[in-house]
Parts: structure tokens; C-alpha cells; sequence
């Protein structure tokens, strides 16, 4: 484990706790109500996660939680778009597995008043309820790509089973398994897809969602900065990690949002680096990208900081780039204005600092939407237009393949109906900020 005892032992800052609050019924039952009127008369269905192979914390599929708040693993969802009823199955507790499980949605006393969830059933009587609910020539409603996590993107669960097919010994996804079922089973239904519902549901955020967000946010810009005040030369990059992970618990998120990038020196040129175990050098700069998962959603910081608490001429030349790219395309962002155009913003500010060759940018990426999946459900295409409600990471990104130097900032902002507001500003990310923030004693004293 990398979060040292030693290290946990000598915090001694006082922090807020903040509960986690459950979806009001009321919540869950309008998110259905938008569904059944997508669906008509026709049956709804989505599939929960599955109980995953190792010891790791258990979380729900972001679809199926957010219609049900409910987090029983293999769970189904049915929806009855003729009467409007909503079922839900899962696996029937018996004592061994609450003694081993703890609570399930057996245990809740009244799943109608507390969910709005009209019957729940043992998930081996879901075929037979299913036929009991539709009709042979009707219209169903499912998922027609795989189910996304609060790590991965529909987009990115979708590459991994792709990669599998080249795999000697490979076994079919259940959404996929799924489809091919139901259509032995009612080859004159029409079979939907489910997904373009939910994507449309999920882009727009509620009041209780940018609640949600906005504590995600703020709790996981207060972790990187944490980290940034322990950065020493001589430290581990897992120390740091270790310092933003223990925040986001202490400060009561549910774990991780993804597994964090902490890179340093020439680590900072592979996108995705993880191992996260080079020891920093007086001439590195650090980059982390991490982020906290809240009630289900999730947070996604960026920032860069030199370890000697002063950048290179070069970096500086970089930095400033990056940040003035970031605070132009969020000072873009209002209801009506085209990725395309934020885009063209973020060249503008490129081409003035001298980097107009685009692959330096790649390409013009800006960024991702966030939600209950780091990397969230929504379009981005340039034609796509913003709308109060979404919340979408921006990330301005620039490259350096001669000095393979690799800088980016990130920060989660939410589009409202005048403008936009960042939920992970924290400290401002100006360089002189950063560097006093660099000078501020850490969580380990030092």
C-alpha cells in the first residue's frame, strides 16, 4: 500500500466531514418520468454493474444508479412504459450474504416510499416478469453499447472489449449477450437503443447533480494542492498521490474517481502514466491529474508546478500558454456558443505564444464532459452547442516532442444561463500563486 502508516499518523489538521447525501425520491421519479416519455408504451430495461472479480470497492452502473440510487450488484431495472411502473431485481440476500455484503435494497423497508420503486423481485424472475409486462411485436428499450464507469467512458469500455476480441479465450459483454436474448426470445419486438436516452438525460445536470458536483470539485482541487504544498525534491510521486488520496477520504468522498496520474520529469511525456514511482528531481516539474469520487460523481483536476517552486524560462513560456488558453475558452463558454468555436478560441491563444502547428495542441483538444463518469456522456463534435446544465472539463493540452515536455491544466466547469463558473478554481492557477501555495506547509508538516 502506498499511503505510508507513518504518514497518516502525524496529520494533524482538523477537517470539515461531509455526509453524503442519497437522490431524493423525488429526483429519481422525475429522471423516470423523462425516460417513460422518451419510451411510450414500451419496456425499458438496463443492466446494473456486475460484482467485480477483485476486492475492490463496488460501484454502480452510472445509467442504473441514476434512475434507481440503488447499488446491489447485477441489478436490472425494468421499466413499464404502459403503466409506468418500475421493477427492480437483484440477487435475493440470504443471511450468509448480509453478513458477508451488509445491506442490499432487501433490507430497505419500503423501497415506494423511500425510491418510488413499485416491486422488487429476485433477478431470476426477470424473464418471466418481462414476459408478463410486454408483447410479442412491442417496442423495447436497452443498452446497444457497453455499460460506462465512473473511470471509463462508454467510448473507452468499448475499446477494451474491442481489444478482447484478438483475445484466443474471450466470453460475450452482457449488454450484448443481452440483445442477442431478447431477440430469440421476441424475434417481432423492436429492438431500441436506450443509450441516446440516457446520454440526453445525463448531459443536462439538475440542481441536486451540481450540488453534487460542485463538493466533488472542491474537494478534489483542495487535494492537488494539498499534494502541491508537500512537493519536495527527494519525494516518491506515490507520496504526493498519497497525500491527495488521503484528503479526498478524510474529507468524506467514496474513494478515487480514477486511477491518479502523478508524473515528473520525463514521466510527464506519457499520457496516462500510473506506476507513479520515480523519485523527483530538483529540475522536474510534477504534473497530477486526480480527482475524487462524491456521491457518485466524479471530480477531474490538472495542474503542473515545478519541484524546485520556480519553472524554467521555457515552462514559464509553456505555462503561461496553457493557463491563458484555459481562461479564454472558459470565459467562451455560455449557452449557444459551438465546441467548434471554443476551439478556435483556445487556437487563437496557441498561435499568439508561437505554438500554431496544431498537432502541439492535439489538434485542438479542449477537453470532456463530467458527471457521474470522469469522462461523461454528451457530444462535443465543433457543430455541438453548450446548454445551461452541462458541466464539461476543460483541458487545453500542449506538447513539446523536441524536449518532450507534456503540459496541461484541467478544471471542471458548469455551464450556466449567463456564462460559466469553475467548480475547481481553489487556489488560482497563476504562477504566482502557485508559487506561494509552493511555500505553504503541507498535511505532513513539512
Amino acid at each position: 500500500m502506498r499511503i505510508l502508516v507513518v504518514f497518516i499518523s502525524c496529520l494533524t489538521l482538523s477537517f470539515q466531514l461531509i455526509a453524503q447525501n442519497s437522490i431524493p425520491k423525488e429526483e429519481l421519479m422525475a429522471r423516470r418520468e423523462k425516460v417513460f416519455q422518451k419510451i411510450g408504451d414500451g419496456i425499458g430495461i438496463l443492466w446494473g454493474a456486475e460484482t467485480p472479480n477483485a476486492p475492490t470497492r463496488f460501484n454502480q452502473a452510472p445509467d442504473l444508479y441514476y434512475l434507481t440510487g440503488l447499488e446491489d450488484p447485477n441489478a436490472i431495472l425494468l421499466l413499464v412504459g404502459k403503466t409506468k411502473e418500475v421493477i427492480f431485481f437483484s440477487k435475493k440476500s440470504t443471511e450468509r450474504d448480509l453478513r458477508w455484503n451488509g445491506p442490499s435494497a432487501w433490507t430497505i423497508k419500503d423501497l415506494k416510499s423511500s425510491y418510488g420503486i413499485d416491486q422488487l423481485l429476485p433477478y431470476e424472475e426477470f424473464w418471466e416478469m418481462l414476459s408478463q409486462k410486454s408483447k410479442s411485436e412491442g417496442n423495447f428499450y436497452l443498452p446497444f453499447s457497453p455499460i460506462d464507469q465512473i473511470d471509463k467512458s462508454r467510448g473507452d469500455v468499448n475499446n477494451i472489449e474491442l481489444l478482447l476480441l484478438r483475445h484466443p479465450v474471450k466470453t460475450t459483454p452482457l449488454w450484448k449477450q443481452s440483445i442477442t436474448e431478447i431477440k430469440e426470445l421476441y424475434p417481432l419486438a423492436s429492438l431500441n437503443n436506450i443509450n441516446p436516452i440516457m446520454n440526453e438525460l445525463r448531459t443536462i445536470k439538475t440542481p441536486f447533480e451540481i450540488e453534487q458536483l460542485k463538493m466533488s470539485g472542491k474537494i478534489g482541487i483542495e487535494g492537488v494542492e494539498e499534494a502541491i504544498k508537500d512537493t519536495k525534491p527527494g519525494l516518491y510521486e506515490y507520496e504526493l498521490e498519497a497525500v491527495a488520496s488521503y484528503y479526498y477520504i478524510k474529507r468524506g468522498a467514496r474513494g478515487v474517481a480514477f486511477a491518479p496520474i502523478v508524473a515528473s520529469g520525463p514521466t510527464t511525456y506519457t499520457i496516462h502514466y500510473e506506476a507513479n514511482n520515480r523519485q523527483i528531481k530538483e529540475e522536474d516539474f510534477v504534473l497530477m491529474d486526480y480527482g475524487c469520487n462524491y456521491n457518485y460523481y466524479a471530480s477531474d483536476v490538472t495542474r503542473v508546478w515545478p519541484a524546485s517552486g520556480k519553472f524554467t524560462v521555457q515552462e514559464e513560456k509553456m505555462y503561461q500558454c496553457v493557463l491563458e488558453a484555459r481562461n479564454a475558452i472558459i470565459k467562451a463558454m455560455r449557452p449557444g456558443v459551438s465546441f467548434g468555436e471554443l476551439r478556435s478560441v483556445a487556437y487563437e491563444v496557441y498561435k499568439k505564444h508561437g505554438y500554431a502547428d496544431k498537432e502541439l495542441s492535439w489538434n485542438g483538444y479542449i477537453g470532456h464532459f463530467t458527471g457521474m463518469s470522469v469522462h461523461d456522456v454528451g457530444n462535443r463534435d465543433d457543430s455541438s452547442l453548450l446548454k445551461s446544465g452541462m458541466v464539461f472539463n476543460v483541458e487545453p493540452v500542449l506538447d513539446d516532442p523536441i524536449t518532450k515536455r507534456h503540459m496541461r491544466l484541467e478544471d471542471t466547469v458548469l455551464i450556466t444561463d449567463t456564462g460559466a463558473i469553475n467548480l475547481t478554481e481553489g487556489v488560482s492557477a497563476e504562477l504566482s500563486e502557485i508559487y506561494k501555495l509552493m511555500k505553504q506547509k503541507g498535511l505532513t508538516g513539512k
